[in-house]
């Protein structure tokens, strides 16, 4: 829990501005990362196995530093999905796993929050 107080308003620009431009170096890229990851090991979990190889061809890689793919190289994934017991096995994990990578996006951003409140909050 964050407490903010406020001696008027003179800090809350600097603060700001020194949140919105060191966001992005301060989450790194560890929350799309398990994210990601996340994805491919539910989507790896739930394929249908019978040689293994769609299994092992479930991949996540990133696309630029903001935004990654996960992706099977199986030539017959989309059917193997179509047929499969456990339909939506790559659409349906995307949104299951979208708490990792949004709670640690969270925890970081709390905490440098909490750093700059601290060093703000006390300005004249």
């Amino acid at each position: 829990m964050i407490k903010i107080t406020t001696k008027g308003f003179t800090g809350a620009r600097p603060l700001l501005q020194e949140f919105t431009t060191n966001l992005p170096q301060v989450l790194g890229s560890k929350p799309l990362d398990e994210y990601l990851a996340d994805v491919a090991s539910n989507m790896q979990q739930d394929a249908p196995v019978d040689t293994g190889y769609l299994v092992n061809n479930i991949q996540s890689y990133r696309t630029s530093s903001t935004s990654g793919a996960v992706t099977s190289w199986a030539p017959y994934s989309q059917a193997a999905e179509e047929r499969s017991r456990r339909p939506n096995f790559f659409g349906g994990n995307t949104f299951q796993s979208a708490d990792i990578g949004g709670n640690l996006m969270g925890q970081a951003s709390m905490q440098y929050l909490q750093i700059l409140i601290n060093k703000y909050q006390n300005l004249p």
